[in-house]
């Protein structure tokens, strides 16, 4: 729990600050996430089976600095779960190219294709919201769709509210639910991963 100088908790602001279901949070979510837990939904979204997954949780670091480590994609390798080759193979203004290879467990196993990226800060009624977006470039590997985002924005003076939205289909003759199993294993492990990396850089900048 962070406080101002005042001594007394600051409000975190309640515009923009979403559950999964799309619904603004409620108190007993609060609770929940103060806690360092996870707010996670899993939604189908085709006939497949596959389903879309959406986490929230708090970051202890302003969005700003959030948002550096999630834009720094050459050092997913270190902290991203599965995550063993990054390429990012054009760069400009806010848009990126970037090869992916991962390796997940079986049933899984070897998937690598080339997502595109976009990143932006934007003013949402008075809040700086960023926000990273990716799409798959069809055929560029050996699933058949990815999409997704991060969102951060703050939750207080020293806080961050983010959102991680992500689906995956890795095609092939992958059962749906193993894939969906996978995706809900992975998501604590990619915000245990943020978490520790943005902790880590915070140290860094401390030292300098």
């Amino acid at each position: 729990m962070f406080f101002p100088l005042a001594g007394l908790a600051e409000a975190p602001p309640a515009s923009g600050l979403l559950a999964p279901n799309g619904l603004p949070i409620s108190e007993p979510d609060r609770t929940i996430l103060e806690k360092g837990e996870l707010l996670v939904e899993l939604t189908e979204v085709t006939d497949t089976g596959t389903k879309k997954a959406v986490a929230v949780g708090l970051i202890d670091a302003l969005p700003e600095d959030v948002f550096l480590v999630l834009t720094d994609y050459n050092s997913f390798t270190s902290f991203m779960p599965y995550c063993k080759t990054v390429q990012v193979k054009e760069s400009e203004d806010q848009k990126s190219s970037v090869y992916f290879a991962l390796d997940f467990p079986w049933p899984i196993g070897d998937r690598h294709y080339v997502l595109n990226l976009t990143d932006s800060s934007d003013d949402v009624s008075g809040t700086t919201v960023y926000t990273s977006s990716w799409t798959y470039e069809k055929e560029s590997g050996n699933i058949k769709d990815s999409h997704g985002s991060w969102e951060v924005r703050a939750y207080d003076g020293k806080r961050s509210f983010v959102r991680y939205t992500v689906f995956t289909d890795p095609g092939g003759s992958i059962p749906a639910w193993a894939n969906n199993a996978a995706t809900e294993i992975a998501i604590p492990k990619v915000f245990k991963g943020l978490r520790a990396q943005v902790q880590s850089k915070g140290g860094d900048e401390e030292k300098k």
